[in-house]
């Protein structure tokens, strides 16, 4: 019977201080939260910073769009100047007078003058550049008091 006893005792001893420990716990305190204004203003910073995102990448896409566009413009010209060049090799190797070989250049330089400005009609007709989209800036962080007076001490 000694040994119910003493089992029971422990088991009773067991249980008050497990109790006890759970009471002795503190009340959890509050975690410091940010103050409202900075909250929204962090949330307004991530929206125009997902917004940025969507306008560089558009941004990036015409600007792509352009530098092909630009580049089909100018293989045209190029092959217009080929053209003209190749045509007046050739008559120039048919041609006998000076006459004939002053109208092969003109015509020459006729056709590249007119490569010339369709050219840069073609690329007035593109439009300006796009315009890249503009950061957003971050909210400056709240400083906690008395920083600034660490800031003004000098360093040894």
């Amino acid at each position: 019977m000694s040994n119910n006893r003493r089992y029971a005792l422990i088991a009773l001893s067991a249980a008050l201080i497990s109790s006890s420990c759970v009471s002795a716990f503190a009340a959890p305190t509050p975690s410091p939260s940010v103050s409202p204004s900075a909250s929204t203003s962090i949330d307004t910073f991530k929206v125009a910073q997902e917004q940025y995102k969507k306008d560089r990448d558009t941004y990036m896409f015409a600007l792509q769009e352009r530098e092909m566009k630009i580049r089909s413009i100018n293989a045209t010209f190029k092959n217009a100047i080929d053209k003209s060049a190749a045509d007046a090799k050739s008559a120039m190797l048919l041609a006998t007078t000076p006459d004939q070989k002053n109208a092969i250049t003109s015509a020459r330089r006729t056709a590249v003058a007119s490569a010339i400005i369709s050219r840069e009609s073609a690329i007035e007709a593109l439009g300006p550049l796009p315009l890249p989209p503009v950061q957003p800036q971050r909210p400056a962080k709240m400083s906690p008091q008395g920083m600034s007076e660490q800031k003004e001490k000098k360093k040894r």
